[in-house]
């Protein structure tokens, strides 16, 4: 089946990123959210990514008013007779999202494909509100979606593998990097880079400096360091994902106290004014302007009975003990045949801007010191840092890397 018509569910940021993506690819769309304001909100946002690329020249402006065209909005299903596929992108909250499916279910063709574009909810759960299971399934774009690379495709258990070929097929005609990831709490990305930020946290609590963290960040190869991704996505949002990795995989997720502490105080990051740093609003820093940090950071730090020290700059990082954390949740997904160990460095440079690839980690140092690495932070750090056992495996196999692994036995994977 060729996707001609699709809908997409919710008309923010996200969801009107997604419908700009289709109409572009040729696909008509239709727009669909809760009320009308928000609806026109959506389509003004589609028409400035639009203006956006005019303006840029990489499109004429006759070329873009007949793309824009394909754009509709709506405040009901009353259009969603004739559709392929509908792409849901509302609130991350699974109750919202039943309710959504089972309407579908019911307002849909039945050839229709029904993709959520949850972050981090389960398909399985979400499918079983249906009765087209098979025909449900996770496309996880990347924010802003419109620019940024990375869909995970994600089956659920009954997810049929027509369904997610045709999603696969589809990613290719919008121009993205799709990669196949089995269901899991966080899926991919997002399950491995919350180890990473929360050990920022906890080096935080610990003395550490957060722009000498930041840079330090930086120069191993992603585009952003940890303290400026929390504050940009928002504590509050980071804390509520953090929580539910905790209470999914246990003890390697264990939160950081301090970001529960920001967000009790109302320190969310950019969208407050404070978070890590400071964001005086209106004001837009110089790209090498040094940033400042939170006056209140201090006091928070203090308030929490584990935190050992309040002064920021006096400890410095080693920047592995940060990356080690999201290596090592790549080997456990590596593990749990989540991902085949040839997608994980292409997922994370599409849908982080992460330079080199995480796994050069084990090209760079082989297999046994990240053992060794992560086996001397566990007796200092504890449960965060307890090794994949397969990884143990690979270093028992004597195997430097993952080039060795590929001519290794098929019992030693």
């Amino acid at each position: 089946m060729q996707v001609q018509k699709a809908a997409v569910i919710g008309a923010g940021a996200m969801g009107s990123g997604i419908a700009q993506v289709l109409s572009q690819a040729g696909i008509k769309v239709i727009l669909k959210d809760v009320e009308q304001s928000f609806v026109d909100r959506g389509l003004a946002n589609i028409k400035r990514m639009y203006d956006s690329r005019v303006k840029k020249e990489v499109m004429t402006q006759d070329e873009a008013e007949k793309l824009l065209a394909n754009v509709s909005g709506t405040t009901t299903y009353d259009a969603f007779s004739d559709v392929d596929l509908v792409i849901e992108a509302a609130l991350e909250l699974i109750d919202i999202k039943v309710e959504i499916f089972r309407e579908l279910d019911a307002r849909c063709p039945s050839r229709a494909i029904l993709a959520s574009n949850t972050s981090a909810l389960s398909i399985s759960e979400i499918g079983a509100a249906t009765k087209r299971p098979e025909k449900v399934l996770g496309m996880h774009f990347f924010n802003p979606a419109q620019i940024m690379k990375l869909v995970e495709v994600i089956p659920g258990v009954r997810t049929s593998e027509e369904t997610m070929n045709l999603a696969l097929d589809l990613c290719k005609r919008l121009g993205k990097t799709a990669v196949r990831v089995e269901e899991c709490p966080g899926f991919l990305v997002n399950r491995l880079l919350f180890p990473y930020l929360n050990e920022a946290l906890y080096a935080l609590q610990e003395g550490c400096d957060p722009a000498a963290v930041d840079q330090a960040i930086v120069a191993f190869g992603l585009p952003m360091g940890p303290f400026t991704l929390l504050d940009m996505t928002g504590i509050d949002v980071c804390a509520h994902v953090n929580e539910f990795l905790f209470s999914e995989y246990g003890p390697r997720f264990k939160p950081a106290e301090i970001l529960s502490s920001l967000m009790k105080a109302g320190h969310l990051g950019q969208k407050s004014g404070n978070g890590i740093y400071q964001h005086p609003k209106g004001a837009i820093p110089n790209k090498d302007e040094p940033k400042k940090i939170n006056p209140e950071l201090a006091e928070l730090l203090r308030s929490i009975k584990s935190v050992k020290t309040s002064e920021t700059g006096k400890t410095a990082i080693d920047p592995h003990r940060l990356i080690l954390p999201m290596f090592n949740e790549a080997i456990y997904a590596i593990q749990e045949d989540v991902v085949a160990h040839s997608d994980v460095d292409l997922a994370m440079a599409a849908g982080t801007g992460l330079k080199r690839g995480l796994l050069s980690l084990a090209t760079e140092k082989g297999f046994a010191w990240c053992l060794d690495s992560l086996d001397e932070n566990l007796k200092i750090h504890g449960e965060r840092f307890r090794a994949a056992w397969i990884l143990r495996k690979y270093v028992r196999a004597k195997l430097h890397d993952f080039s060795n692994l590929e001519k290794a036995p098929a019992a030693v994977r």
